[in-house]
């Protein structure tokens, strides 16, 4: 067993040996107190009756008086450590140092809710295709499938499924053949080209 959970099983115990205290001790107060009530005034009940009822009534005023003088009554302090999840948070490509090393073009894209979108290109994507990298970021995956050339494959088929096809690009002046492949869909994952030269190749 953890130290932090017999700590507060140790806190626990000791709440409620607190409650009892205070129940018990209304309890006998307040059955004192009418029994001295009782022989003073000879209200006709009996010992046993009087005594029963101070010590409900007694019980009940102790239990209230705990709740009344004491922060947390019979809880421990929570010691639970929360950690904020910012929404608006722009995943980043896993890991880094191998995304941007590639020697063929991959997009990092993540679905926000309207579509997929790029979060990350990476340089040979710039280069094969002679646009910043870095321009890139923030741009529906649609239009950057147009900026590759490649208008046979849809935006949302790379989204939602394992894709794995041969598409022509028209970026070149000469069309080019690249093999698409995603990894890590649906929603949120990376689209690699590979190229297979030339489509007169």
């Amino acid at each position: 067993m953890s130290k932090s959970s017999t700590d507060a099983g140790r806190r626990r115990l000791g709440s409620l040996a607190a409650i009892l205290g205070w129940i018990g001790a209304g309890a006998v107060v307040l059955a004192t107190v009418a029994l001295l009530v009782q022989s003073t005034l000879s209200l006709g009940l009996s010992e046993q009756v009087t005594v029963g009822l101070g010590l409900a009534l007694g019980g009940g005023v102790g239990g209230v008086s705990y709740l009344l003088f004491t922060d947390s009554p019979g809880e421990s302090a929570d010691e639970t450590v929360s950690v904020s999840a910012d929404a608006e948070a722009t995943p980043e490509p896993q890991p880094v140092d191998l995304f941007d090393g590639h020697p063929d073009p991959v997009l990092y894209f993540a679905d926000d809710g309207h579509g997929p979108v790029v979060r990350a290109a990476n340089e040979a994507f710039g280069t094969t295709f002679d646009v910043p990298a870095d321009r890139l970021t923030g741009t529906a995956l649609s239009e950057a499938l147009l900026v590759a050339g490649i208008d046979e494959v849809d935006a949302e088929s790379v989204n939602t499924a394992d894709l794995d096809v041969v598409a022509l690009s028209t970026a070149h002046d000469e069309p080019t053949r690249f093999r698409l492949r995603t990894a890590g869909v649906p929603s949120t994952g990376y689209l690699l080209l590979t190229p297979l030269g030339t489509a007169g190749d």
